[in-house]
């Protein structure tokens, strides 16, 4: 019997594989007459210098730098990775460096060449690299001071290293390919002050440091995300294999991020050509073909892009199916199966290597048959049917343009989107919730040093919340004009500082018609001063007006009454913290504070005009090392949260955060580069939680989970990638800590997956 189960499984995963590969192949002339023309084409087309040198700073090759004095040694790099790399003759002036050789990435050659030294580098849009730094060396008496730190390595942030940013959590292009997530859970996977809850991308909600994102500032390639359909569901449905790089601003956010940052901001990036194309190579693809042995789901993702001339254009569409998985008891979890579609769309065209208007498009869709409150398994006091069907899909349309390449006063950026979050429940009234924004704006960067800039921009935001059944329809409506200006400066090399101020104007209309005007002011201030050539000290305010937030779709009364009127959300974030790095190793921590006044809370039958007052404080920290070819990392957070000064359940903290307590997060990795093989792993412990005892129900159990992984490249076929995966390798029985509602006798909550095993083959073409 079980022969023939697994003769099975292998038939569909090799129809899977050749299908996948197939439709690639054929996929691939998409950008270009057809694809065995790809030589022609080279010939015939030629990309931006800008675009070559930022691939060539990405770029694999072989590096012979013995040790010498790191002037000359900076020069011997930039011919041989063929990219411009500039540096202070004063900063450089006498130092060491012990060389590099091998076959490696820029970057990681970079970094290996500026070990011990001190120093940084940061890699431009353009691709030309900048050797920085505030530490002197101490080559002439030996000691070994920070380790390099590759902001280029973070995200295409132009303003990575400014004060705003010192607590920033960067998820890289490179954290992706090593953690290969499946959802957003595994996005920020080893982070313990970034939490995911629930098992199902359906019900995921994001929480950073005990807030929930819909107390966030939330985009997606700069498309406000207004996701507040319905409190069963999660808020932004994502695919991870659509990002290129996420950012957290935990707490305190920069004015420019866009209004109602209170508690922070997420900026979550999907990939371009630029990300996937080597420069030299006109027509590209990759397929991929997957199985994870928990719920038997295949997964595939299909992509084609391409470059001719000045002209760029992607796609990628990623279908996963399969049946319901079992938590780490064996029990089966109803209504986990997958049944998720998602697709890009991406063209750009980059004008006389200096303008570059890109347009976007993007869906995601998650329908199958889930619980009937689909973030929890069952809710025990009532007799409800155990499932029913959820659609839901997420849409952006995103235009972008900018400068790139600038460097000077005029440095502009426009975004004009679209996004919304459809939710429909064919059973039992056929209703029907919608969350949209048309959002935009324009901004521009004052470039007047290379590490003194400001930013000054006007943006807004027209968000609707919809409700339809076959009863009724209602929809509340709020836009938002606002005015911002953010400096980041450093008026001493060891200091930097970051400061901003926004005014916002919104306009509000409830249900009935009820019409409000408000206004208001925010401001923030972040430091960071690097104490000694080792030691980052930094801290951070902000004080944010989010005007008036709309009412979940799902909670709709056409009986509203808003004579009592509705108030608007005020928050204040106070961060501070250190960082230091010596010889390899990290050491952080950090302290938060976020107080919430005025949070909208409305109910079905209380009416609109209900708030909760909430807070959350708490600390972490954290310590790693990097040995060049590996590095592992341990981080902690202990959040706590209160809602109206007291102890908080999960059900009181909806919309607002969630009840996390102590976490543990860990993430290793190491390279064997003889071998072609990369290895590693994440894992996330989470302390008993007796707060939510506090406020009258079940304390939080502990639980420890981990996930291990092997990827290999055979030799002689670079196009091929191979990965294996064992995820909760102990096959623990657990709720993920910031999943709602296990602290209610009355709820089974929705576990996560138990032990599974992920198979996967990636072909690039």
């Amino acid at each position: 019997m079980m022969g023939d189960q697994l003769s099975v499984v292998a038939g569909k995963w090799r129809h899977r594989l050749v299908l996948t590969t197939a439709l690639s192949v054929l996929a691939l002339p998409v950008v270009g007459s057809q694809a065995g023309a790809s030589e022609e084409l080279t010939a015939n087309m030629s990309t931006t210098d800008a675009s070559r040198e930022l691939a060539q700073a990405s770029a694999t090759h072989s590096f012979d730098i013995a040790p010498q004095m790191l002037a000359d040694a900076l020069a011997l790099f930039g011919q041989q990775a063929g990219v411009q790399v500039s540096a202070d003759g004063e900063l450089v002036r006498g130092v060491e460096t012990s060389g590099v050789s091998g076959e490696y990435q820029t970057e990681d050659a970079l970094q290996r060449l500026l070990a011990g030294t001190g120093l940084t580098f940061r890699i431009a849009t353009s691709g030309a690299i900048t050797i920085t730094g505030s530490a002197q060396s101490s080559a002439n008496d030996g000691d070994v001071l920070a380790p390099v730190i590759v902001e280029a390595n973070a995200i295409s942030d132009d303003h990575a290293g400014a004060a705003d940013r010192a607590s920033s959590v960067y998820v890289t292009k490179k954290d992706l390919e090593r953690r290969n997530p499946q959802d957003v859970k595994q996005v920020f996977g080893g982070e313990s002050g970034v939490s995911v809850g629930g098992s199902v991308p359906l019900s995921q909600k994001v929480y950073v440091n005990g807030v929930e994102e819909t107390n966030l500032a939330v985009s997606i390639d700069g498309a406000r995300q207004n996701n507040k359909v319905f409190h069963h569901n999660g808020t932004t449905l994502i695919d991870p294999a659509l990002l290129k790089a996420a950012r957290v601003d935990p707490g305190v956010a920069p004015a420019d991020v866009g209004p109602a940052a209170l508690g922070g901001s997420i900026v979550y990036e999907t990939v371009d050509v630029g990300d996937l194309l080597a420069p030299d190579r006109t027509l590209g693809g990759f397929a991929v073909a997957s199985f994870d042995t928990n719920g038997g789901r295949f997964t595939n993702d299909l992509s084609s892009y391409g470059r001719a001339g000045d002209v760029e254009l992607l796609g990628y569409f990623k279908w996963a199916k399969g049946d319901d998985f079992e938590s780490g008891d064996g029990d089966q979890m109803p209504g986990t199966g997958s049944d998720l579609r998602s697709g890009l769309v991406k063209g750009a065209y980059e004008a006389n290597d200096y303008h570059r208007f890109e347009v976007s498009a993007e869906q995601v869709r998650d329908n199958a048959r889930r619980p009937y409150r689909a973030n929890m398994s069952n809710l025990t006091n009532r007799n409800d049917p155990a499932e029913r069907v959820y659609d839901l899909a997420r849409r952006k349309f995103v235009f972008n343009y900018d400068t790139p390449t600038a460097d000077g006063i005029w440095d502009p950026r426009v975004v004009m989107a679209y996004s919304e979050s459809d939710l429909s429940v064919p059973s039992p009234d056929n209703s029907e919730g919608l969350s949209a924004s048309y959002s935009g704006k324009v901004e521009n960067d004052f470039n007047i040093t290379d590490v003194d800039k400001i930013t000054a921009g006007v943006d807004f935001y027209h968000d609707r919340s919809k409700y339809h059944d076959p009863n009724y329809s209602t929809d509340e409506v709020a836009t938002n004009v606002g005015a911002y200006g953010q400096a980041r400066l450093q008026p001493l090399d060891p200091l930097r500082l970051s400061f901003g101020l926004r005014g916002d104007r919104q306009a509000f209309e409830g249900i009935d018609g009820t019409e409000i005007d408000l206004d208001g002011v925010s401001g923030n201030a972040s430091v960071a001063f690097d104490a000694t050539g080792f030691l980052t000290l930094k801290a951070g305010y902000s004080n944010v007006w989010g005007g008036i937030a709309l009412a979940e779709s799902f909670l709709h009364n056409p009986s509203w009454d808003y004579s009592k009127g509705v108030k608007a959300v005020r928050a204040e974030n106070y961060t501070t913290g250190f960082e230091a790095h010596y010889d390899g190793f990290t050491f952080s921590g950090d302290l938060f504070r976020g107080v919430f006044d005025n949070v909208r809370n409305p109910t079905y039958n209380g009416g609109p005009s209900l708030y909760s007052d909430f807070e959350t404080r708490g600390y972490g920290f954290g310590v790693g090392y990097n040995w060049g070819a590996g590095f592992a990392r341990l981080n902690y957070t202990d959040t706590e949260i209160t809602v109206n000064g007291g102890s908080a359940s999960s059900y009181d903290t909806q919309y607002l955060g969630a009840p996390l307590g102590r976490i543990f997060a860990f993430e290793v990795g190491h390279s064997f580069e003889d071998l072609n093989l990369r290895v590693g792993g994440t894992g996330e412990a989470a302390l008993k939680n007796t707060d939510t005892q506090d406020a009258g129900g079940l304390a939080l159990e502990a639980y420890e989970v981990v996930g291990l992984y092997a990827e290999y490249k055979p030799s002689g076929a670079d196009f091929l990638t191979l990965r294996a995966e064992v995820n909760n390798l102990f096959d623990e029985n657990y709720a993920s800590r910031a999943t709602y509602g296990q602290d209610f006798t009355t709820v089974e909550p929705l576990y996560e997956p138990g032990r599974s095993f992920l198979l996967q083959a990636k072909a690039t073409f």
